[in-house]
């Protein structure tokens, strides 16, 4: 097949999940958005994309809970049940804030996170712009700051039980969080919202 009918996904080489460490304190009450990561993005449709494609997701778990049963934190994402190294795709065009892989990190918050990638979108039909998270990932393709996301684009894969996080099923912690007027990112909100209907949860 050549290069030019391939699509993303198989254009996404495997062996070039390199990571380089960043230093990055994963604090929700510290991220701050820069300001010239807005300027390029385009207007968002209203429906985001399924960041697994849905013939793989398993099942979906916990999404944004004050508390969750056996806990004592809540949660602020949505849980996307599928087998390690499923491939994790960019819900809508969006730029890369930071990667960051807190697996071996002193930090417990960043430790619980693992490797993950945060991107920011442009702005929807009402002007607000939103940060994605990508939690538990076992790899990311070559990424930095910066850089533009397609819809569709590969971001990495899902990680393998207790490898990235602390969990004992594979699944990508999905979070979206409105961008503040000081550019802070804002509290968590259930991805849900802004997602198709899913018809497959095998």
């Amino acid at each position: 097949m050549g290069a030019s009918t391939m699509d993303r996904g198989q254009k996404f080489d495997r062996l070039d999940f390199d990571l380089d460490v960043a230093d990055v304190d994963a604090g929700e009450d510290v991220l701050v958005v820069p300001p010239q990561m807005s300027s390029e993005l385009t207007v968002l449709s209203e429906r985001w994309r399924w960041p697994i494609d849905p013939r793989h997701i398993r099942r979906l778990g916990d999404s944004v809970t004050d508390s969750r049963p056996g806990k004592n934190r809540p949660h602020q994402g949505l849980d996307i049940f599928a087998s390690a190294r499923t491939r994790v795709y960019a819900a809508t065009n969006a730029q890369v804030l930071r990667v960051v892989d807190g697996r071996k990190s002193k930090n417990q918050t960043q430790r619980r996170a693992g490797l993950f990638v945060d991107v920011v979108t442009g702005p929807d039909g009402n002007g607000t712009r939103w940060i994605q998270r990508y939690l538990h990932l076992g790899a990311v393709r070559p990424l930095v700051s910066g850089q533009a996301l397609a819809a569709g684009d590969p971001i990495g894969e899902v990680a393998e039980p207790y490898t990235s996080g602390l969990a004992a099923e594979s699944h990508l912690h999905f979070e979206a969080r409105e961008v503040r007027s000081d550019r802070s990112y804002g509290p968590p909100v259930d991805p849900r919202r802004f997602l198709p209907p899913l018809e497959r949860t095998t």
